[in-house]
C-alpha cells in the first residue's frame, strides 16, 4: 500500500518534462496547504515568492516534529512532505506566494489559499480544507443554503485579485471545502481568467445547492473537475455535483477516510474502485432525504440556534475543545438547548427528530437517546 509520501520517494527525481503534471501532484500540494506557512509564505500578493527549499529551513526551524504531531488535526501530517519536495527534481525551484489565512467570526468565514508557481512554467492554487474552529464548521454549514458563503465569495476574488494580469496557465485546487472552494471560484472569476484554467481539482469535497448547479457559469466549467472521493465517503457526497465522481482506495475506514493520507497510490495515479460502499450511499440518502424537508430560511435559522448553542455551552472555539471532552460536551449542549426560548428549543428538537426519521431505527439510539426525557417528551407532546 502506497501513499503520498511513497509517491514522493518513487517520483520524485522525475521531472515534470518527463512525466507531466498529474492527479497525485495535485494532490500532494492540496495537502501542504494545510501546513502553518503563517509569517513564512508571502501574501497577500504576488510579488514576492520564497522557494520550496527556504521555507523548507525556515519552517523546521520556527516548528519542532513533536510540536507539529500534538496538533489534533486531521491533516497534521501535512508538514512533513516539504522536505520530500524540497529535495525531489519534480518539485524542486518551486516557489510559494500569495498565502492567505483569514478566520472571521462576524462573517462567519474561514479561508486559507497558497499560489505554487511549478517547475513546468505552470501555477497551481490550492485552497485549504476545514481547520478546526468552529467558525469554519458553521461555514460549511452555511453552504447547504447559500448560493455563496464568504470564503466561496472570497475563493473567486482571490482568482480575480492576483491573476488579472497573468499569462501562465492555472490548475486550481484543493481538499474537503477547499475542494469547494476550487471549483466555486474556478466557476465564479472573471472570464479571461477561466480561460487560463487548464484543471480544477476537487478531492472529497463537498458539492453545491441545485441553484448553483443550474447557473451557466457553473455548467461552462464542470468539463475541466476532476472529482475524488473514497469509498466510504461522507463529505464529498454532501449536496450535489454535475462532476464525475472517481472513487479511490483508502487503507483507512469510515470518516478517516477523509483524510488524503490514506489514499492509494500506484505510480502517478490514484488506485480506483468502480463505486462507493453502500454505507456511504446510505449515508448520503439519509442526508439528502433530511435536508429537503427544510427550506433555507429554516436551515440558516438552525444552523445559527445550534452553533450559538455549541459555543455557548462550551466556550469553545475550536472543535477539538468539544470533542476531547465528549460526555461532558452532549450534557453541556443539551443543557443549553433547554435554556433556549420555545420557539428555538423547537427548532432544534424538529431538525434532530427528522433527521432520525429520515435516517430510521439506526439513529435513535445515537442521537434523540442523548437529550434529556424532558426535552423529547414536549416534542413528543406538540
Amino acid at each position: 500500500m502506497a501513499n503520498i509520501f511513497d509517491y514522493l520517494d518513487w517520483r520524485g527525481d522525475v521531472p515534470f518534462n518527463i512525466d507531466p503534471f498529474n492527479e497525485v501532484d495535485a494532490l500532494a500540494l492540496c495537502e501542504l496547504v494545510y501546513a502553518p506557512f503563517d509569517g513564512l509564505v508571502p501574501g497577500p500578493g504576488l510579488k514576492e515568492k520564497i522557494s520550496i527549499e527556504d521555507l523548507n529551513k525556515k519552517f523546521f526551524e520556527k516548528f519542532t516534529e513533536e510540536g507539529l504531531m500534538e496538533r489534533t488535526a486531521l491533516t497534521k501530517l501535512a508538514p512533513f512532505i516539504m522536505p520530500k519536495m524540497a529535495k525531489s527534481k519534480r518539485f524542486g525551484g518551486m516557489k510559494l506566494a500569495g498565502f492567505v489565512n483569514d478566520v472571521d467570526a462576524k462573517k462567519q468565514t474561514q479561508f486559507a489559499v497558497c499560489s505554487f508557481y511549478l517547475p513546468d512554467g505552470t501555477i497551481f492554487v490550492a485552497f485549504r480544507g476545514t481547520d478546526d474552529t468552529l467558525v469554519g464548521w458553521k461555514e460549511d454549514f452555511n453552504m447547504c443554503f447559500s448560493e455563496g458563503t464568504g470564503g466561496q465569495l472570497q475563493a473567486a476574488d482571490y482568482l480575480n485579485t492576483n491573476f488579472a494580469r497573468t499569462m501562465k496557465k492555472l490548475r486550481i485546487g484543493g481538499h474537503s471545502k477547499g475542494g469547494n472552494f476550487a471549483v466555486y471560484g474556478s466557476t465564479f472569476c472573471r472570464g479571461h481568467i477561466q480561460d487560463s484554467i487548464l484543471e480544477v481539482y476537487n478531492f472529497d469535497g463537498p458539492g453545491f445547492i441545485p441553484e448553483v448547479l443550474r447557473k451557466p457559469a457553473y455548467k461552462a466549467m464542470i468539463n475541466r473537475v476532476h472529482k475524488f472521493i473514497p469509498e466510504e465517503s461522507i463529505i464529498g457526497m454532501l449536496m450535489y455535483t454535475e462532476a464525475k465522481m472517481q472513487v479511490v482506495v483508502s487503507d483507512a475506514k469510515g470518516i478517516n477516510q477523509h483524510d488524503p493520507m490514506s489514499w492509494q497510490i500506484k505510480r502517478n495515479k490514484f488506485e480506483q474502485v468502480d463505486a462507493v460502499t453502500s454505507s456511504s450511499v446510505l449515508i448520503d440518502e439519509v442526508i439528502k432525504k433530511w435536508a429537503v424537508q427544510f427550506d433555507y430560511e429554516t436551515r440558516a435559522a438552525f444552523g445559527d440556534v445550534f452553533f450559538s448553542s455549541l459555543i455557548s455551552s462550551s466556550g469553545a472555539t475550536r472543535l477539538s475543545q468539544i470533542t476531547s471532552s465528549k460526555v461532558r460536551s452532549i450534557a453541556s449542549l443539551t443543557k443549553e438547548i433547554q435554556t433556549l426560548d420555545p420557539k428555538n428549543q423547537a427548532l432544534i428538537l424538529d431538525v434532530f427528530g427528522k433527521l432520525v426519521a429520515a435516517g430510521g431505527d439506526s439513529l435513535k439510539h445515537s442521537l434523540l437517546s442523548k437529550l434529556p426525557k424532558s426535552l423529547i417528551m414536549r416534542k413528543n407532546e406538540k
